[in-house]
């Protein structure tokens, strides 16, 4: 059971209604964004930012989902993950890197930019703040704008894990 009861969309203000289902009537939204609905002031920035580094990053997409995909695995988020394995299907991460993510950077299937970025991924989430070791070896593969998208994706979803994991938000049964 949820902590908090996610926010029904006909308590919510419109242009807050509107970002959750996208403007269509007959869709109820994530559940995540239903809860975070609560922070009224806060909720659409926080959709914004999200939706940016989902569909305006330069990061390449499949790198982005390994990396969030690790978050949740590192947070033990299983509605992150949930939501994530999904979209990492949709933009063509194989299935074994799928699994492998959960092992960590090392694996074979992983090249070097996703080795990299996971091990890059895994500094900031456990320590807050990288080795010089580990920028400078991610930052052989991203251009500068890449790496803030990068590091911007790492915090985002390590704020989202730890919203899902202590309001204990659960996955949507339907959609």
């Amino acid at each position: 059971m949820p902590r908090l009861p996610v926010l029904p969309l006909e308590q919510m203000p419109e242009k807050t209604r509107n970002m959750i289902t996208g403007g269509k009537s007959g869709l109820s939204g994530l559940n995540i964004n239903k809860m975070i609905a609560h922070a009224e002031n806060s909720a659409r920035h926080f959709m914004r930012l999200g939706n940016s580094l989902l569909t305006q990053a330069e990061l390449d997409e499949r790198v982005r989902e390994l990396v969030i995909l690790r978050i949740a695995t590192l947070c033990r988020s299983y509605y992150e993950w949930y939501q994530h394995e999904i979209l990492a299907r949709k933009v063509g991460v194989p299935e074994e890197q799928i699994a492998a993510v959960k092992e960590g950077p090392d694996s074979p299937v992983f090249n070097a930019l996703e080795k990299a970025a996971l091990r890059y991924t895994e500094e900031v989430t456990l320590n807050v703040k990288s080795s010089d070791e580990t920028f400078n070896e991610v930052a052989k593969h991203l251009n500068h704008r890449e790496l803030v998208e990068l590091t911007l994706t790492i915090g985002f979803y390590n704020l989202v894990a730890r919203f899902l994991e202590n309001t204990e938000v659960q996955i949507e049964t339907s959609k």
